[in-house]
């Protein structure tokens, strides 16, 4: 289980989605699920989202890596996370 809490705050603070990993491709296929996540509360540990890597498990989508924006994130460093890319590596790598 993740360390990170599914929050909207954290959701709104996330970076995923201006990672270069995240292809605009990826970015359209999850967008109806990423809106419902900042309606819905987010502490339904069977929910998979496109996004919040950390929080959740990695991405169904993303299968290159292209950069990481982890390390410039406010939830990673609020959390104190010591890996990157938790989109190709659930736990993060």
């Amino acid at each position: 289980m993740s360390m990170v809490p599914r929050t909207r705050e954290n959701l709104i603070k996330c970076r995923c989605k201006s990672c270069p990993s995240y292809t605009f491709t990826c970015k359209m296929m999850a967008m109806p699920g990423n809106m419902i996540l900042l309606i819905d509360p987010m502490d339904n540990d069977k929910l998979h989202a496109e996004t919040m890597f950390c929080a959740y498990d990695k991405s169904q989508c993303i299968n290159e890596e292209k950069g990481c924006e982890c390390g410039n994130c406010e939830v990673f460093k609020k959390y104190e996370l010591g890996k990157t890319y938790f989109c190709t590596v659930t736990g993060g790598k």
